[in-house]
């Protein structure tokens, strides 16, 4: 029998053979005086360790306490039937104290009473073979403790064969009832007669995916709009082994769709009643101009005022415009606001959870380390066992780490109730009354809320956004709608960066500049001041420059813009705050607004403005409000 244990240590050199010193693995000679004699280099490069250090300590001081009987006992079997080579796993120690994962193939010599042995490092293997066990548990608790979606497998066949939380509260039935049933169940009768669930397995099997939106049948009997999303899922042969599918509950949605599609129609019918009823007073008029056409004393007499009703009929026209203008501006800020307070209550409850216990969850990490800090005080030589653990868990690193993990914790809460804070701050104060307030809060505001359009994106650049601000008075405003002129400028200016930077990618480079908006104020005099927001984009011809705050007016494909956002701008500088809005551009070299609006208008200019108000303005003010409201209610929260 070898004798394995180290009596003496001896010397050894690295072997001649070039494949000895080249080879990927471990490779090593040990003598029956448990000392190695001929190493590889990558013993040194895995371990740590000095080649001299390697010859001079034994080799099984190397070997985890706790694997060095098993290792032992392989080697003294080995011993027992020298020819078969044995297959052995334990853990090294490297130079750093820590310890590596490795896989012994070994052999014995007898005459010369060696072991031959190839050694492999499985370290980063049995690492990434935890981690994916980890992720993969991760996802299934995901899965199934999802509530808002149901998603389920199927067979190739169509039945169910895994069943989450979010199935069993939109379709109604436990687990163990729906488990091997067909998913046919969901459909209704003549959907099912028609062949529908077939159809769709089937291109979801011949594309990878199928995704349709039509009515589903719960337990109960009841009936719901369903988009549904089906995956089908292939194993490495490419044979079909079955299909995911992805169930959300739309029928608020569908709902909500087909009220605005009533509020869309009725609208429709009133503009063109509206219509023909101007239609109508158009061709009285014209028959009025032929009857006075026939006597010329009756016409000179008539001609002026015949020219008063004429201009009154444009500019009724032309009001007429505007108020429509207005009246779908104000639906769509209504939804909007709608849609950002439920997106901000939603986002500042599970926040305020998070904050709110963030301090508790620090005060209590402190407790527990000044206890460990006692503890280590009365104990300073923790058993082999616990000193192994801390060595495992990295103790040093978590109480260093934690600390900082809670602090970014905070940052991210902070960072997300100033964008509700700043929402709120957009539209505050949105109602009649003026107030007297900070324009530069309003602008910082504003470019907060567009900040995702700002920054970098995926193949783009981010944009540049300079603020030379001036010394200004605050200003009695209306600063809500001011707000709405700066976003409506800003999101103008970021769309002409965008296209300049589309160009670029497409090879059609128009600038070499990088994309930026200089954003500054002054004071004009002691009654007025000016803010100028300026791009280097693609610039604005001529043509479109003349037409650029008309009503409905809009250079942007459909879906990118109403052109309503200019029209009213310039309304609420030039008549609602007596102010003036003017534009600045050529092509190819930027754009630049200049807003000029008086610090203390005067009483005249609103009592002016004021007499033009009509009730599609209370509506619209009262839309307004309610999104006001709405935001600073979730704010409070």
């Amino acid at each position: 029998m070898l004798n394995f244990l180290p009596p003496t240590p001896s010397t050894g050199s690295q072997a001649s053979d070039p494949f000895f010193t080249l080879s990927l693995d471990m490779l090593c000679v040990l003598g029956e005086d448990g000392h190695f004699k001929q190493l590889n280099p990558r013993w040194e490069e895995i371990l740590g360790f000095t080649h001299q250090e390697l010859l001079a300590q034994p080799w099984l001081e190397l070997i985890h306490p706790h694997d060095q009987q098993l290792t032992l006992a392989k080697l003294e079997s080995l011993t027992r039937n020298p020819t078969a080579p044995i297959c052995l796993k334990n853990r090294c120690r490297c130079a750093n104290g820590s310890y590596k994962s490795l896989l012994w193939n070994v052999s014995i010599h007898p005459e010369n009473k060696l072991i031959y042995a190839v050694v492999r490092d499985q370290t980063e293997c049995k690492q990434s073979k935890e981690a994916l066990r980890d992720s993969e548990e991760r996802f299934r608790c995901l899965v199934e403790n999802v509530k808002d979606y149901a998603i389920y497998m199927l067979d190739p066949e169509g039945r169910v064969i895994s069943w989450n939380q979010g199935a069993e509260r939109i379709n109604g039935y436990q687990e163990e009832e729906i488990l091997g049933e067909p998913v046919s169940r969901f459909y209704l009768p003549e959907d099912v007669k028609a062949g529908k669930l077939e159809q769709a397995l089937k291109i979801a099997a011949e594309n990878g995916r199928f995704e349709d939106e039509s009515y589903r049948v719960r337990k109960d009997g009841s009936i719901f709009w369903a988009n549904a999303v089906i995956t089908a899922l292939y194993d490495k042969k490419g044979q079909l082994r079955g299909f995911t599918k992805v169930v959300r509950d739309i029928t608020e949605r569908k709902l909500a769709q087909e009220a605005l599609q009533n509020a869309h129609d009725d609208l429709e019918r009133r503009v063109a009643e509206r219509t023909a009823e101007l239609l109508q007073v158009n061709q009285r008029l014209r028959r009025e101009i032929k009857e006075r056409k026939q006597v010329e004393h009756q016409r000179r007499r008539s001609q002026a005022q015949l020219e008063q009703q004429t201009q009154q009929l444009q500019d009724a026209l032309q009001k007429l415009k505007h108020t429509q203008a207005q009246l779908v501006h104000s639906e769509k800020m209504s939804s909007l606001g709608q849609l950002v307070a439920g997106v901000a209550h939603e986002i500042n409850n599970p926040v305020n959870f998070i904050y709110g216990n963030l301090n508790y969850a620090e005060q209590y990490f402190q407790d527990i380390l000044e206890l460990v800090e006692l503890y280590q005080e009365s104990f300073p030589k923790p058993s082999a066992k616990v000193q192994e653990y801390i060595d495992l868990i990295d103790f040093n690193f978590i109480t260093t780490d934690l600390p900082k993990l809670l602090h970014s914790m905070k940052v991210g809460a902070d960072r997300i109730y100033q964008i509700v804070r700043s929402l709120r701050n957009f539209s505050h104060l949105d109602r009649a009354e003026k107030s007297v307030v900070d324009i530069h809060e309003g602008i910082d505001n504003t470019l907060l809320i567009l900040q995702s359009r700002i920054k970098v994106k995926a193949g783009r650049t981010s944009i540049t956004v300079v603020k030379n601000y001036g010394d200004l008075p605050l200003i009695d405003c209306y600063a809500g709608q001011l707000n709405q002129v700066f976003m409506n400028i800003l999101c103008n200016a970021i769309d002409a960066l965008e296209e300049g930077l589309d160009k670029d990618l497409l090879g059609d480079r128009t600038s070499s500049k990088s994309p930026t908006i200089q954003v500054s104020t002054q004071v004009i005099n002691e009654n007025w001041i000016a803010i100028r927001i300026a791009d280097n984009g693609v610039g604005i011809p001529d043509c479109v420059k003349q037409r650029l705050f008309d009503p409905f007016f809009t250079t942007k494909p459909v879906g990118k813009g109403t052109g309503l956002g200019l029209s009213i701008s310039y309304q609420i500088v030039v008549e609602k705050h007596g102010g003036h809005l003017k534009c600045f551009s050529s092509p190819g070299q930027g754009t630049e607004f200049i807003i000029e609006i008086p610090i203390e208008p005067n009483l005249q200019q609103y009592c002016c403005s004021n007499l033009y108000q009509n009730p599609v303005d209370s509506k619209i003010r009262a839309s307004q409000s309610s999104i006001s409201d709405s935001l600073n209610s979730i704010a409070l929260k």
